[in-house]
């Protein structure tokens, strides 16, 4: 999300915020986080919201960095999760250009609905982009919110045909997941969600 797309964020920070925190992580990405396969290591979050997300993947021993540009959101959540260490930075796709100045490597990329807000014109860099902050057997999720926006945020069409794409010029692995589509957990009738989960290449052994 780019910084003049949070406008609605900050206007509403505290109703996102509450909407966020109404559902638990568990609930949110049960499908794949066996995949974590219980490993930890650095994690960033883009497009962080209430900081539900970072906070769980902090208390289940994660080093995180959280990303987001609505700086009335942001607020609230670092206030949320200020007893864990987490890195809080204003930034936001396609570029995360404050992010890459940091030169960290994230075992665990987590671009949680987010991925509607970006501009068709700007996702390919911005994969690539997620692609590259990615260490070794780092893993990418990108959740993609389906149905009609709310007459308030721009949102628009995605599909995972398109980000598989991506991933074939990326060398990263898509990994297949069971239970996709799943309905929207806020209940709204018309939204659902899909998942798409990329592996990195492991080092290659010396």
């Amino acid at each position: 999300m780019e910084h003049n797309d949070s406008r609605p964020y900050n206007k509403n920070a505290q109703k996102f915020f509450t909407q966020y925190q109404s559902l638990t992580f568990e609930q949110v990405h049960s499908h794949w986080l066996p995949h974590l396969d219980n490993v930890t290591g650095l994690a960033l979050d883009v497009g962080a919201g209430s900081g539900r997300d970072a906070l769980a993947l902090a208390e289940l021993g994660w080093d995180v960095v959280a990303v987001e540009p609505a700086a009335e959101l942001r607020r609230l959540s670092e206030s949320a999760t200020a007893h864990r260490s987490i890195q809080w930075v204003d930034d936001a796709l396609p570029d995360l250009s404050e992010i890459r100045k940091l030169s960290y490597r994230f075992d665990l990329v987590l671009v949680s609905a987010v991925w509607m807000h970006l501009p068709p014109t700007h996702r390919e860099r911005a994969f690539w982009i997620l692609t590259e902050l990615l260490a070794p057997s780092g893993m990418l999720v990108i959740t993609l919110r389906h149905g009609p926006g709310d007459g308030e945020r721009q949102f628009y069409e995605v599909t995972k045909a398109e980000l598989d794409s991506f991933a074939l010029r990326r060398a990263v692995m898509s990994v297949p997941l069971a239970d996709s589509p799943r309905a929207d957990q806020l209940n709204r009738s018309d939204v659902w969600w899909e998942t798409a989960v990329y592996l990195a290449a492991e080092k290659p052994s010396s």
